[in-house]
């Protein structure tokens, strides 16, 4: 049960300024100041997503972790219900290494395919982003450890990311870089949330009281604890009014003795030090850490001594673990293209070639903060073997400089089929630096071509955390996408290849054909210490659809080993006045002769299918606002059903202040405004008239489409109901 606040409140009295001041500042790269009189212990804190890296020594992992599916195949397995296995299963780990504090998930956007921690977040959708983030939160919170939903907010570069700035639009900033912050507070209440580095429209985020303070606190009601980043820079005293509660890592620089001094001289209230102890310690009570000092503190006594030193790390490996591992990186692994040579039969194939600089490990994860040491990792030469069995001859050949290009070629044309794999890894893909180009390192295109050229028969592989480019994509025989898929990928993907798995995944980004055609090109990671999001809310498959650009694969798109049909969609009303949801049902069968999955998305489109609208209003030709993840037998059917809130169909409008001013001053009358053209106030607005709803395999592959025409009105929101 929680604490009773009026107890907290006397924890809190009972600090004097320099131990409240204390407590705002790590003690050193991990943990948390304890004040041993009154019994309040030390929180040690761990980095995510992928697994929890415990304590490090220069940047490594002291012990080995648990490595699951990175973050981009969580959303390329478009599966709350797996992301929240998964996550619990590096909730377990933190604390089998002492942590109580995880440090994911990262919910930034793919903005560009070119950002280094791509790898580290799940989406270029908002929506997608924020449903699987509440599914991570929640796998967290269930075993009793906090999640820490971060970079807040606009952290889509490394490049120069300490001091640059963002620079955000306000309706781009609420309509797609909040919202997955705002699913995590709204739905999974998220009990602590990380700051970013860069700048946001001029200021370090610590200390916007309008982010931290106003919507952040007062108009989501985030009651948890907000930190900052491992040494962002920070204004003592902006932050100490803004909102920020703890500055990490230690020892103190803007808050600490820095902050009591501030608060000494009167430029910080104190009681702003104390509303971020009482957070620090609701924190500390839902991790039920905080009994021995409130029953002290009860008692009118000390309380016993807590421990001083860091809990011993005691990682276990366990087998159930790695079940649900294998399975996530089935479900996770995107099917591109198939000529019907996938699955692999043992009883129709004498020999594999198996080559590329990736054959025998695939990637498992990118670099940085959310690097770990694997408890272990799995050949895929071996995994295919296991699989495939004896009878199956797997020739494998690592092909690096041109003698093992050619090599390679030669295995491929002596044999039956040939599996290729190539991609990136934690060298190229990483946090603290931007990949510079798409291309695939070293010469694995020219690899690829000379395989396909020596047999028709090629299955291409990409191990990456982002899009690369594939010049090449159309011609293998097969052509699979699998992002960083864990200790588990090598086993995952056997599965997949043999058919003892379905290739679960869909594109959770788009995968374009040019760099120069990616909405951030040229605005990307930006200049004179600033980055311009010129493109506005024409993220991904936004940009594409708008611009009419044609990709090479399309958000959401991937194969199944059989067949699905989506039939004719029902609404519950066609005409949806205020107040009012949109139930919507759609039938879905699969019509094949296998087991299999599929993800059946519903886009929203507005009136006049995204061109301009009066008044000069942009939107999306549609966005994605539900998804659902059905596994059906040969011959099985189901109906899937969403539950689309107005905010499904809404926009964000800032207001024009300066219209307000200008309007009065003009000398001459002329035409009237449209209704819709300027709001009284900020918020989210829904405009009148007819909608589609868009039911499809992709954005790019639409199975059904039905109306609805809304009311509208001229009247805001509650901004409490999400998208769906």
């Amino acid at each position: 049960m929680p604490a009773d606040p009026s107890a907290i409140d006397a924890l809190v009295a009972a600090l004097d300024l320099e131990e409240k001041a204390g407590l705002t500042a790590g003690v050193d790269n991990w943990s948390t100041m304890p004040v041993p009189r009154l019994g309040i212990p030390a929180v040690y804190l761990s980095d995510g997503p992928v697994g929890a890296r415990g304590h490090t020594v220069d940047h490594e992992s002291a012990t080995t972790s648990v490595c699951t599916i990175s973050p981009t195949a969580m959303g390329a397995s478009f599966d709350p219900e797996l992301v929240r296995k998964v996550s619990a299963i590096v909730a377990r780990q933190a604390r089998d290494k002492g942590a109580r504090i995880l440090l994911a998930p990262t919910v930034n956007l793919h903005r560009h395919p070119l950002w280094g921690r791509n790898f580290e977040a799940f989406s270029e959708d908002p929506v997608l982003t924020g449903k699987l983030a509440v599914a991570y939160i929640e796998g967290v919170q269930s075993e009793g450890q906090a999640a820490t939903i971060k970079h807040f907010v606009g952290n889509e570069a490394e490049f120069e990311r300490f001091t640059s700035s963002s620079d955000i639009d306000e309706r781009t900033l609420r309509e797609l870089y909040l919202l997955p912050f705002e699913y995590g507070v709204r739905r999974a209440k998220v009990w602590t949330l990380m700051t970013s580095y860069n700048r946001v429209n001029g200021a370090h985020v610590p200390d916007q009281r309008r982010l931290i303070g106003e919507i952040l606190r007062d108009e989501w009601s985030f009651d948890g604890l907000v930190m900052t980043d491992w040494w962002a820079i920070v204004d003592t005293e902006l932050a100490g009014e803004a909102g920020l509660d703890l500055e990490m890592p230690g020892p103190a620089r803007a808050f600490g003795p820095a902050l009591a001094t501030a608060v000494r001289a009167g430029r910080v209230q104190e009681r702003a030090l104390d509303a971020k102890v009482r957070r620090l310690f609701v924190l500390f009570d839902r991790l039920g850490l905080l009994d021995e000092a409130l029953g002290a503190v009860a008692g009118g006594g000390l309380a016993p001594a807590v421990a001083s030193e860091r809990p011993a790390e005691h990682p276990e490996d366990r087998s159930e673990d790695r079940a649900v591992l294998r399975a996530a990186a089935a479900q996770s692994t995107v099917l591109l293209t198939n000529d019907g040579i996938l699955p692999l039969k043992s009883d129709a194939i004498g020999s594999i070639a198996l080559v590329g600089p990736r054959s025998e490990f695939p990637a498992i994860m990118g670099g940085g903060s959310a690097r770990v040491r694997p408890h272990y990792r799995v050949s895929l030469l071996d995994a295919l073997r296991e699989r495939m069995g004896e009878q199956v001859a797997v020739h494998h050949e690592p092909a690096g400089d041109p003698e093992g290009i050619a090599r390679a070629a030669e295995l491929a044309a002596a044999c039956d089929v040939a599996i290729v794999v190539v991609g990136t890894d934690d060298t190229i893909e990483s946090e603290g630096f931007d990949r510079t180009t798409m291309d695939l390192p070293a010469h694995q295109d020219e690899l690829v071509e000379r395989v396909l050229g020596a047999n028709a028969r090629t299955i291409v592989m990409v191990t990456s955390g982002a899009p690369v480019a594939m010049p090449w994509a159309m011609q293998p025989a097969a052509l699979i996408q699998a992002f960083y898929g864990g200790q588990e990928v090598a086993h995952g993907l056997a599965d997949v290849l043999s058919g003892d798995a379905e290739p679960g995944g869909r594109l959770p980004t788009t995968l374009p054909l040019r760099l120069e055609h990616t909405p951030a090109y040229g605005s990307f990671p930006g200049e004179s210490s600033h980055v311009r999001y010129g493109e506005g809310l024409l993220i991904g498959y936004r940009w594409y659809e708008t611009r009419r650009l044609p990709v090479a694969f399309s958000f959401g798109h991937g194969l199944s080993y059989t067949s699905f049909s989506i039939g004719e969609v029902s609404v519950s009303s066609a005409e949806v006045h205020r107040g009012e949801q949109v139930v919507v049902q759609v039938p879905v069968a699969n019509t094949g002769e296998r087991a299999g999955t599929e993800v059946v998305q519903c886009y929203v489109a507005p009136p006049g299918g995204g061109r301009l609208e009066p008044g000069g209003r942009l939107r999306a030709p549609k966005e994605l606002r539900a998804f659902a993840k059905v596994a059906l037998e040969p011959g099985e059917s189901t109906t899937v059903s969403f539950e689309l809130s107005e905010r499904s169909f809404a926009y964000y409008d800032a207001t024009d202040e300066d219209w307000r001013v200008l309007e009065p001053r003009r000398p001459h009358p002329a035409a009237p405004l449209p209704p819709a053209a300027h709001k009284r106030a900020p918020g989210w607005y829904v405009a009148p008239g007819r909608y589609e709803l868009c039911i499809g395999r992709s954005s790019a592959d639409i199975a059904q489409r039905v109306a609805v025409t809304l009311e509208g009105g001229e009247e805001p929101l509650d901004p409490a109901h999400l998208p769906d």
